[in-house]
């Protein structure tokens, strides 16, 4: 981009923030980027290239009417890290964005060199942001081939370092391979598959802006919620959240619960040495029907850029013969702090060991629980 070029960029965005009427995109078009995203600029990372997997989608039906839900962040931007839905996926992305955990954003990406570049270009593009708050539109989805596309409309919010604001709106398409298809490790959790953003005049209301978000782009014939629900480890829910040690244990549960064993697997930080290898793991839940938790209170503590967890439970654990046992212990998690992680991949949060012992199913689990982690 040349001097000239990138001037009238910034003077363009200058007055939208202005509430000028001068506008950049007021048609509300999503477009791909074709060209890098200037430093000490604010713009909102989207999709330049489609995977060539893109002709694999299912067809779509028009959008339905939209209804609006507000996400802000919070101003003390709590750690979220949850692919449970397709909002919580976007969520968690600018959630990273505005904590400044760049390596953990890029990595909401199914093929972030392929869309966004390196990760030293993508970082870039974020410099002058202060923070991002979101208001999503209605999204839907559609299935095929083993497969589910999420269609997200959402406003963004953007404020920069200087305090000048700038309004975008967004369509991302989020895609999901279906858990239970896994045969075998690495398992591929839901993330961002395209997206693209057309700044809006600040004087724009939010349904008129959320009303075209997504136009050109396809949309399922299923609405979606908006959130999900939390810490829910039953079959009929589905849970993917490593945003805590009590979220990445229930997420496990809920796996197990669902026979996705190799997402199961996938929770473990380093899988190959324990719980060991992933055909004895799946195994070993073959007689499994369903698990019920009683979380105890998390340990952590910090060192040397890691953070470590200690997570006591009790699992009331029903096998397909109705017979069912109790075990009392504990799992330890890790995760490196995010902001120091800046060679991809990205590692989230994992579980490192876990220590059980079998306990009778009359007992009250509640009185064994505090000194589980010992």
């Amino acid at each position: 981009m040349n001097t000239r070029t990138l001037a009238l960029l910034i003077v363009a965005l200058a007055l939208i923030a202005c509430n000028e009427t001068f506008t950049i995109g007021m048609e509300h078009t999503p477009r791909e980027t074709t060209t890098p995203l200037p430093t000490g600029t604010f713009l909102p990372a989207v999709a330049t290239s489609l995977p060539a997997t893109a002709t694999s989608a299912a067809p779509f039906t028009p959008i339905p009417t939209l209804p609006i839900a507000v996400v802000p962040p919070s101003p003390t931007q709590n750690y979220i890290d949850d692919r449970s839905t397709p909002s919580q996926v976007i969520v968690s992305y600018y959630n990273a964005l505005n904590r400044q955990e760049y390596l953990r954003a890029y990595n909401y990406w199914l093929n972030p060199t392929g869309t966004q570049g390196s990760f030293t270009h993508f970082v870039s593009g974020y410099q002058d942001t202060a923070r991002v708050d979101l208001v999503f539109g209605s999204i839907t989805s559609g299935v095929g081939a083993g497969q589910i596309y999420y269609t997200v409309p959402v406003l963004l919010k953007a404020t920069a370092i200087n305090g000048v604001r700038a309004n975008w709106a967004a369509c991302y398409v989020v895609h999901q391979a279906r858990p239970e298809n896994f045969g075998e490790p690495p398992f591929n959790p839901m993330g961002i598959y395209r997206g693209s953003a057309a700044a809006y005049n600040l004087l724009v209301d939010d349904v008129s802006a959320l009303a075209t978000a997504c136009t050109g782009y396809p949309a399922g014939d299923s609405p979606v919620a908006i959130s999900g629900n939390p810490l829910n480890v039953d079959k009929t829910n589905f849970l993917d959240d490593r945003s805590g040690p009590l979220e990445t244990v229930s997420s496990l549960l809920n796996a197990l619960n669902r026979k996705e064993y190799v997402r199961a697997y996938s929770y473990y930080q380093n899988a190959s040495v324990y719980p060991g290898p992933y055909d004895q793991y799946a195994a070993g839940y073959a007689d499994t029907a369903t698990i019920t938790a009683v979380f105890g209170t998390e340990q952590s503590e910090a060192a040397a850029g890691n953070l470590y967890y200690k997570q006591p439970l009790a699992m009331h654990v029903q096998k397909t013969d109705a017979s069912i046992q109790t075990f009392v212990g504990c799992y330890t998690l890790h995760l490196a702090q995010p902001a120091g992680q800046y060679t991809p991949p990205f590692q989230p949060m994992g579980i490192t060991a876990g220590n059980f012992k079998v306990v009778d199913n009359n007992v009250d689990v509640d009185t064994l629980l505090p000194a589980a982690c010992r």
